[in-house]
């Protein structure tokens, strides 16, 4: 049994991978005597797997930490300089074309970030977008804004704002909204697969049509990784 480790900006997330099957699991539930391998994404800071690394040692566990590649599992990097692209971009990416190998797909990954790549049916990524998540899209605007203000019980909706909390939220969501119509354009596809995912993904979903919500993206990602190494 593999565990699988999605390192992020603000939270640490384990699942367990029994051939293609992932389960979610809390770092005090994982059964470290069943693991016979680890499989880690790095985007914050290595100081969260400290306790994984004695625990890995403990037990003599291999762990692989995943990393860019110009090219992987029947995809080509945008990136010149791949080794810039977040790895948790290119998990994404590598799911996306893993899952849906026929289709031109965008991926928008909404969290602290919102990040949107493109993916084609051909296995080229041609690249994508990092904007502020829409907490901190919304956050950024009263910080700056002497008159603006916000608050924690205003939803997120995609209508026009009665009032200014509204107005900072709803426009938030509207312009996150917007990059994925913005990347139907640029990709000359109105029917390529919206593949949504991260803390805000289910929401995004809701607004945009031929939308799909995965939530293990991530995970899957990493399996495609350790399975394809070319």
């Amino acid at each position: 049994m593999k565990l699988l480790i999605d390192v992020g900006n603000t939270a640490v997330k384990y699942a367990v991978a029994d051939e293609d099957n992932i389960r979610v699991v809390k770092e005090n539930d994982i059964e470290w005597h069943k693991i016979t391998s680890i499989i880690c994404s790095q985007v914050g800071k290595g100081t969260n797997l400290q306790a994984i690394n004695s625990r890995a040692a403990e037990f003599a566990i291999p762990l692989e930490q995943a990393y860019v590649s110009s090219a992987r599992a029947g995809v080509t990097c945008a990136y010149p300089a791949f080794q810039n692209l977040g790895i948790d971009r290119w998990l994404t990416v590598l799911a996306a074309h893993a899952l849906y190998p026929t289709q031109d797909v965008i991926v928008i990954d909404s969290g602290t970030a919102t990040t949107v790549d493109v993916v084609t049916a051909q296995g080229q990524h041609l690249g994508g977008w990092i904007v502020p998540g829409l907490d901190l899209m919304a956050t950024s605007v009263t910080a700056r804004a002497e008159r603006v203000f916000c608050d924690d019980n205003t939803p997120f909706l995609a209508e026009f704002a009665k009032n200014t909390p509204e107005a900072v939220k709803n426009g938030a969501l509207a312009a996150t909204i917007g990059l994925v119509q913005s990347a139907k354009l640029q990709l000359d596809n109105k029917s390529a697969l919206v593949l949504c995912t991260g803390g805000y993904g289910k929401l995004i979903k809701q607004h945009v049509d031929l939308a799909v919500f995965d939530d293990l993206l991530v995970f899957k990602g990493l399996l495609v990784w350790w399975k394809n190494p070319q």
